[in-house]
């Protein structure tokens, strides 16, 4: 009487589950080459349930669906235990319930799978993701006037192209005056700096408005 083959580990219900043997076999090769952190998740899992056998082709379907679905808690310690760029979506949303959030809106907006798992998306997509979510980011940041970094406020730091496009004459004049006052001379230009930082906006004279821009004239005698 036939018998069987013991499973090791039962199924899962969902995810890979539907995947054969070559496909999960294929599926776990590709992640090697492709993510270095799961490669050594790979060798730490096949040595400690697995009796060492790294080649995903010498083991049942069964051992290969439990480590696709439990690769991620798996930890690494070494030279080896970089982060991968699924890995810090995973962290993200782990530290940041609006980043979560924002993962979830993007997948649902954009059309990519539901799953809220990075492993099961692409590098591209991932990519992709983190550009859209920075972008958007940056865009409020800018409507909102927020500080600029420290570092921008140092000498030497590399200065966005004032847009002076759309500005009315008397307020371009204003502007105009204020670069005119940081060329002549380091100490002027600290000046400006010292007073565009106190008030939180940026060294862009354009970006404030008309009464800031007549007090800093005014507290250096220009009006």
């Amino acid at each position: 009487r036939h018998q069987r083959p013991h499973r090791s580990h039962p199924l899962p219900p969902s995810g890979f589950g539907a995947m054969d043997h070559d496909s999960l076999v294929w599926k776990v090769k590709e992640l090697q080459k492709t993510d270095p952190l799961c490669k050594e998740q790979w060798a730490k899992y096949t040595v400690t349930e697995g009796g060492g056998t790294k080649d995903p082709a010498k083991h049942d379907v069964s051992f290969l669906h439990r480590f696709l679905e439990i690769r991620g808690s798996i930890e690494v310690t070494g030279a080896y235990a970089s982060c991968s760029l699924a890995d810090f979506f995973r962290e993200a949303c782990k530290l940041s319930p609006t980043f979560k959030q924002a993962w979830k809106v993007y997948r649902q907006g954009m059309g990519e799978s539901p799953s809220d798992d990075p492993s099961r998306h692409s590098r591209d997509a991932l990519t992709n993701a983190l550009e859209f979510m920075a972008q958007a980011g940056l865009t409020m940041m800018t409507i909102g006037g927020m500080t600029t970094p420290e570092e921008a406020w140092q000498p030497g730091a590399k200065r966005l192209k004032s847009d002076t496009s759309g500005l009315d004459p008397a307020k371009l004049t204003l502007v105009n005056k204020v670069k005119e006052f940081q060329k002549s001379g380091d100490e002027q230009k600290q000046a400006w700096w010292s007073f565009a930082q106190m008030h939180g906006l940026s060294k862009d004279p354009a970006r404030f408005e008309d009464l800031q821009l007549q007090e800093f004239l005014a507290m250096q005698g220009m009006l």
